[in-house]
């Protein structure tokens, strides 16, 4: 099941993050970093979030608990998809990809024609769901993660096809 997300799922979405960052994101953040550090930051980034716009969230759930979510943010055109996330060992189970076509379909029915994100170079697993996904490889662009520039590809969505 796929839905808007709700200030109740903010601890699951916290913890969701925070594993799919640790299980991703090796390769450009320290083992320290992500220990010590992500935690931290996961909780004030979460607890900062209205669930509302210019948020759009949307969560998957099974009948127990969450297996992924999706966050963009419409305060630009086109919106960013800012955030997907599914858990770690349920990755290629198509959580992933029935959580983009929903949010892009959210982000139709609010009006956009296009949506983007981006995804990093040293993900290649990741640029390769988002091509397969109907996502087209924008070019390479520098990206900001926790304070630091990295590289990225930009890949945009047409959401009227």
């Amino acid at each position: 099941m796929i839905r808007p997300a709700t200030s109740a799922d903010r601890t699951a979405i916290r913890d969701l993050h925070l594993a799919s960052w640790r299980d991703s994101y090796g390769a450009e953040l320290s083992a320290d970093y992500l220990r010590d550090t992500l935690p931290a930051a996961m909780d004030e980034k979460w607890s900062a979030r209205t669930f509302g716009a210019p948020e759009l969230t949307l969560v998957a759930y099974t009948d127990t608990e969450m297996t992924g979510f999706a966050c963009a943010l419409t305060d630009r055109d086109p919106p960013l998809i800012d955030n997907l996330h599914v858990r770690p060992e349920l990755r290629g189970g198509g959580t992933g990809g029935k959580l983009l076509a929903a949010m892009k379909v959210a982000l139709r029915e609010a009006g956009f024609v296009r949506a983007y994100l981006t995804v990093l170079e040293s993900n290649p697993r990741a640029l390769a769901f988002y091509l397969a996904q109907g996502g087209v490889d924008e070019g390479p662009v520098d990206d900001i993660m926790v304070g630091h520039v990295v590289k990225a590809r930009r890949i945009g969505f047409d959401l009227c096809s």
